[in-house]
């Protein structure tokens, strides 16, 4: 049996849209983020790629990439 465990977490700001397991909540503050910074995503990403083996979320999807600007974490 192999167990993973993730976190995340991203500061809230002005102007962005709160994102929690794919579901937008009503909020006047978002996550801070290069994608969009959904933290259950990204934490449950990480438990998976942990108990894998396999690094963390970062090393698939490198913030310094354009690619993942604003990327939606459901898809």
């Amino acid at each position: 049996m192999r167990i993973g465990t993730g976190w995340d977490l991203h500061r809230l700001v002005s102007a962005r849209t709160l994102i929690l397991g794919g579901v937008v909540i009503p909020s006047d503050k978002g996550e801070a983020a290069h994608s969009d910074g959904d933290v259950l995503v990204h934490a449950i990403i990480d438990a998976l790629l942990g108990s894998l083996a396999k690094g963390d979320i970062g090393s698939h999807f490198p913030d310094t990439d354009p690619a993942y600007k604003d990327a939606d974490s459901m898809q």
